[in-house]
């Protein structure tokens, strides 16, 4: 089986840090981005088990990647979380859903709920990927 690949979009190094700390020692492999332009090209090149992103992203910013994501068939079945700096207002989490996004996280959380609240999105991306190539005819 393939090594589970998540995408980390953006600058924000606690961000970082907390997927590598919570999804690393799963053996899932980190790909990180900088910039929007990046983190779209690296979404359609690996095709991500799960993508993490702030609002504030070079050259962009996170609800227009999602947006640009929303639009790419490929991609746009790959669960989406947004992961912020701080406790989001409501209206900003409300956008978030509305767009796309699975969940709504901040980047201070303790990386074993962090770990919790995506592996199971992972999971279900996984089992979905592996039935999607089962009924692809060859």
């Amino acid at each position: 089986m393939e090594t589970p690949k998540i995408l980390v979009a953006g600058t924000a190094e606690p961000t970082i840090r907390l997927v590598r700390e919570a999804l690393e020692p799963l053996d899932y492999q980190i790909v990180t981005a900088r910039a929007m332009s990046v983190a779209l090209f690296l979404a359609q090149k690996n095709l991500p088990e799960l993508i993490v992103s702030p609002l504030e992203m070079l050259d962009g910013d996170g609800f227009s990647f999602l947006y640009e994501l929303k639009l790419d068939e490929e991609l746009q079945d790959i669960p989406f979380v947004f992961c912020l700096s701080s406790q989001p207002e409501t209206q900003t989490e409300l956008q978030a859903m509305k767009e796309g996004a699975t969940k709504v996280v901040v980047n201070s959380m303790a990386p074993l709920e962090f770990r919790s609240l995506v592996n199971p999105l992972i999971l279900d991306r996984l089992t979905s990927k592996g039935k999607r190539q089962e009924h692809t005819p060859e």
